[in-house]
Order: structure tokens, then C-alpha cells, then sequence
């Protein structure tokens, strides 16, 4: 060339080989090859400044596993109205597979920038939680297997699609993202701080709260308070004998307005059903802990134990007024579809079709809708394309609407 060099290397080129970087400390243009060696070029009119030797390596400390979970707008936006929230962002590229080392040199031609994602990883004064959330895993795929097995080839490929709806263990990595819908308590103009000494527990529920304790506050579902307000915490036996911690709202709720919000009549709901055939129920999972409390009413949620004082950030069970904040962000989510092809009762939804075709058209847009928000199913409670479901406690299908049988048995009893 007139200018005396063998080549020169342009920014299309430097856009094209990703693989090459400049090195400034160095004054060399590194350039890594597809058999994972690295070669250095020095820059013209330059020599290569050879690295200093690194001073000794200082004794390792055993550093535990970050947990990293995406977040989405919502949930991260809330975050940074925290004063005790810390953010660090980083960069996670896929890394390239070479083959084994190779005599020739070759540069690797990229077409397009290599896939990347950005993650928060955020801190918080709360340990984070190991969560497993929307990313599949191998307990959400063996679930997926187990419940799809006798569905239409269509309606399956359809769940795999939509499977971070379903995931088989369900918990955020923080409080919920800050859905359009809030819990507010509004309490009546004559109220008392209501706070009662904490209830007696046996031993083995004692053991149990301290372990219920200690999943809440992983996620940042509760923390620590000095809340005037303060409900007392017992026990209740499910019917698989295991214990659901309760909150004693009482005092709490005696105080506080009721919300008139209207909750939809059930036989009008069957009304709407007649004449179709294909039918999905989805259960949400975990309702309560899916909406946020308003920051102003967080301390009115107090709850007091012999572990220490508590107030929820998320809207607790056995709260008055709570279904009627769920059903209006499910109305809020679904109204421009309600009563079309869609029905929903607090956390049990409802799709209904005349036709398999027409009926795949409505479950996208329902999981749809879910993903956006970020709500969550629980699949073992799920129906997909069924002629008979059981919705409300009847069970609904082409032929009509009956009874659920188990009820008429125990009432029978």
C-alpha cells in the first residue's frame, strides 16, 4: 500500500469480528481466534509495554452464590423508591463454544451482536431469596410432562409457550412488581390502635412460626416493626394436617371501612355458559401475596409473636377487604373480555369457547394478560380444553351445570 502498511483495519472490520479488542494499557490490538488463542499486535508507531509482573495472589475467600432474578418495570421501579436498596447492574453475554486447539488462525465472523440480557442483581437489608421464578427448570418441565399428557397436541404446545405462568415453586425474589392495584386499609374516623398480647403456642407451632417467619421474610413479604398496631398469630390444621399461620384481624378489621366494591353473583356467571363446549379453569396461586400493601397502611398490618413484631408488605389472609382489591385488579386485567369468553371469581378464571380453534385464540390472550402482569398459576388446579370443569363448586360442562357430587355427600351425610 502507498502509506507503507500491509493492511489497515477499519471500523466495519472492528464491527464485523467482535472478537478483537484494544488493549490501551498495552498499546496492542488483542485478537482472539475460534480455537481460544489470543494474539497481541501492536498499534503503529508503538511496541508492545509488557504487563508488570502481578503481585501474589492474596489468600481466596469463599464467597457464597449470588441469586439473580429478573426483574420486571414494575417490580423494579418500586425498588428505587427504597432507601436501603442497593443496585448493581451487570452484563451477561453468551460466551462463544471453541473447538479444541488448532494450528490456524482464523477469526470468528459474527452476523449479528451475540444475545445478551441485563439483570439487576439488587440488595436488600433482607437476605434474597433462592427463587426459582419464570426461567424453566427441570421440576417445571417434569410438571408440564405429568399434567398435559391426555391434552390436544395444540393446547399443549400452547402451555409450553406460556410455562413461566405455571412454575412449579412460586415466590419473588422480592416483594410483588407494583401492579396498578394496591391494598389500602382505610379505617373509620372513631378507630382505636388495636394491639392484643400474643397468643399461647405449643411447641411444635411455635417451631412452625419460626419457619413460616423465615420464608416471609426471605422474599420481603414481611419485616421487622415497631407498629403501634399489633394482631396476635395462631394456628389452623389443613387437611393434609399441615399448619397455615393465621393472623387474628379482628380488632384490625372491626376498625376499618368496609369497601363496597361489588363481587359478581354467581348465578349469573352460569348464565353466561350455555351453548359452549370447550372449557379452561386456571387458579391463580397465592392471591394475597400477589398484590402490595400501601406503604402508608403497612404498619396497620402489625402482627406481634414471642419472635419478634412484623408488619406485611403484601396483603395478608383473613383481611377485610382484601377480595375485593383482588377482584378488582383481575376486572381491571380482563374487563374489556369479561363475560365474552372470559370469567373470573377472585383467583378461579374461566375461559369458555364454542369451538378447539376459537378456544386456543382465548387462553393465549388470557396467559397473555397473566404473563404482563405478572400473575401466577398453579397447574396441578388447572384445566385446559376440557367438555366439563368444576367452577364455583358446580361442575360446568356442554350438557349443562350440576352440583359438585362430594357436596351433595356431605350434605347428604
Amino acid at each position: 500500500m502507498e502509506m507503507g502498511y500491509d493492511f489497515i483495519l477499519g471500523i466495519p472490520w472492528y464491527r464485523r469480528f467482535r472478537s478483537t479488542e484494544a488493549d490501551w494499557e498495552t498499546n496492542t490490538l488483542v485478537l482472539k481466534t475460534k480455537c481460544g488463542q489470543t494474539y497481541r499486535v501492536p498499534f503503529i508507531g508503538t511496541t508492545a509495554t509488557p504487563c508488570p509482573n502481578p503481585p501474589p495472589p492474596e489468600p481466596s475467600v469463599p464467597i457464597p452464590s449470588p441469586t439473580i432474578t429478573v426483574t420486571s418495570p414494575r417490580q423494579f421501579a418500586h425498588f428505587i423508591r427504597q432507601n436501603d436498596v442497593t443496585f448493581f447492574t451487570v452484563n451477561v453475554t453468551d460466551l462463544l463454544h471453541y473447538d479444541p486447539p488448532c494450528p490456524d488462525a482464523e477469526l470468528i465472523s459474527l452476523e449479528s451482536d451475540p444475545p445478551s440480557i441485563s439483570m439487576a442483581s439488587i440488595s436488600t437489608s433482607l437476605p434474597p431469596s433462592s427463587v426459582e421464578s419464570t426461567p424453566s427448570s427441570h421440576a417445571d418441565a417434569e410438571e408440564l410432562a405429568h399434567y398435559m399428557t391426555d391434552l390436544e397436541p395444540a393446547v399443549r404446545d400452547l402451555i409450553r409457550e406460556y410455562h413461566d405462568v405455571f412454575p412449579s415453586l412460586f415466590s419473588y425474589a422480592g416483594i410483588p412488581p407494583m401492579h396498578d392495584v394496591e391494598h389500602s386499609i382505610e379505617l373509620v374516623s372513631d378507630y382505636r390502635v388495636h394491639h392484643q398480647t400474643p397468643y399461647k403456642l405449643s411447641i411444635p407451632e411455635a417451631n412452625e412460626l419460626k419457619r413460616q417467619l423465615e420464608e416471609l421474610l426471605r422474599p420481603g413479604f414481611i419485616k421487622p416493626s415497631n407498629s403501634l398496631w399489633g394482631a396476635p398469630v395462631l394456628f389452623a390444621r389443613k387437611v393434609d394436617e399441615t399448619l397455615r399461620l393465621c393472623i387474628d384481624y379482628r380488632g384490625l378489621n372491626h376498625y376499618t371501612a368496609k369497601n363496597n366494591y361489588p363481587m359478581p353473583r354467581s348465578d349469573e356467571l352460569f348464565n353466561l355458559l350455555a351453548g359452549n363446549h370447550f372449557f379452561t379453569e386456571i387458579d391463580l396461586r397465592s392471591v394475597n401475596h400477589q398484590i402490595c400493601v400501601a406503604a402508608a397502611d403497612q404498619s396497620k398490618t402489625a402482627f406481634r409473636s414471642r419472635l419478634g413484631h412484623y408488619v406485611f408488605t403484601v396483603t395478608p389472609f383473613s383481611l377485610t377487604n382484601a377480595p375485593a382489591t383482588f377482584q378488582r385488579a383481575m376486572n381491571d386485567i380482563f374487563r374489556d373480555i369479561l363475560e365474552q369468553y372470559v370469567l373470573v371469581y377472585l383467583d378461579d378464571i374461566l375461559i369458555y369457547s364454542h369451538t378447539l380453534e376459537e378456544h386456543l385464540r382465548h387462553l393465549r390472550d388470557v396467559l397473555d394478560r397473566l404473563r404482563r402482569h405478572d400473575f401466577y398459576a398453579k397447574l396441578s388446579k388447572c384445566r385446559f380444553a376440557q367438555h366439563k370443569v368444576d367452577f364455583l363448586g358446580h361442575y360446568v360442562s356442554n350438557q349443562g351445570l350440576h352440583m359438585d357430587d362430594a357436596k351433595i355427600i356431605a350434605i347428604a351425610e
